[in-house]
């Protein structure tokens, strides 16, 4: 009897760890969460012109019985369900364990040395979020309708997404941010990453219905449209969404590095930077406002490749 107690307690101990375990890999490697990457699609599917989103439409058809099994299973619904344009924009996450595309996990982001305030071609000649976002779009421009087109199209989707949330422009020695922790009683985020990547957008560390926030985001996101900046950030080039990226990153509030001279972002030292509950009110504004240029951008990049 004691001997089976014994087995049903290691086996506890074994689930209970390997669920720890894969929730730490999990959020360790977040891009822009769900719901950010949600909206991004849902701004920029209605910006787009009416033969572009027939063009992304008759693309969607392409998509394999594999693929949007993985989508769905991603998505935690039912294998078989309809697949729309704003659901794909989350498949670069979730073929990320694909052997077949590992060599895809270092162009979710750009890392940049810790005195650079500006980013450029120079930062990143391959295998990057900036020269991923020129690839695809070029793949996407050129290429006959295919499973080929459609996967650029579903990477485009996802990399202008990750390129607007700031701990994608980043410092390789914290790995954007996944090793810089945080004390935030907020909700439950444990570092840096995961907190830009989703936790800014809910209010609370227990949120069982993520739908409704992902409604609420979207609507805190279209408040703040403008026509003219919009205009404007559509006329901006990859290295200026970057640009934009790391200058939030190293902002003294976000609390991400210190800046100190010649423009060096060191790293804190404690071991874990203490966030206040204003965090959230200061920054989640920055964070919806980044989905919104994200949206608009996309649609203008697809609205220019898919002529």
């Amino acid at each position: 009897m004691k001997e089976k107690i014994k087995i049903s307690n290691m086996l506890l101990i074994t689930l209970l760890a390997t669920l720890l375990l894969s929730v730490f890999i999990s959020h360790n490697s977040y891009a822009l969460g769900k719901t950010g990457h949600k909206v991004v699609c849902k701004i920029a599917y209605e910006h787009l012109n009416n033969d572009t989103r027939l063009a992304v439409n008759h693309l969607l058809t392409y998509l394999p019985k594999t693929h949007k099994k993985r989508i769905n299973s991603y998505h935690h619904r039912r294998a078989n369900a309809a697949v729309t344009y704003i659901d794909s924009c989350s498949w670069a996450d979730a073929i990320k364990r694909d052997k077949s595309y590992i060599k895809f996990k270092p162009w979710h982001y750009i890392s940049v040395p810790r005195n650079a305030t500006h980013v450029t071609p120079q930062s990143c000649t391959k295998n990057c979020i900036t020269t991923a976002i020129k690839f695809h779009k070029n793949v996407l421009a050129t290429e006959h309708p295919s499973w080929k087109k459609l996967q650029a199209l579903m990477f485009l989707n996802h990399w202008i997404g990750d390129i607007h949330q700031p701990m994608h422009v980043n410092f390789a020695s914290d790995r954007g941010g996944n090793k810089v922790l945080v004390d935030y009683k907020v909700n439950n985020c444990k570092n840096m990453h995961w907190l830009w990547d989703e936790c800014l957008l809910y209010p609370a560390a227990k949120v069982k219905n993520k739908h409704i926030f992902y409604q609420q985001t979207y609507n805190n996101v279209i408040e703040l449209k403008n026509d003219v900046l919009i205009k404007k950030w559509q006329k901006d080039s990859v290295y200026d969404w970057a640009t934009e990226s790391l200058l939030i990153a190293r902002l003294p509030s976000v609390k991400y590095c210190s800046i100190e001279k010649n423009d060096f972002c060191a790293p804190y030292k404690q071991k874990k930077i203490v966030l206040n509950k204003s965090y959230q009110k200061q920054h989640k504004k920055i964070l919806e406002r980044r989905i919104l240029q994200a949206g608009v951008r996309l649609a203008h990049t697809l609205n220019e490749s898919l002529k």
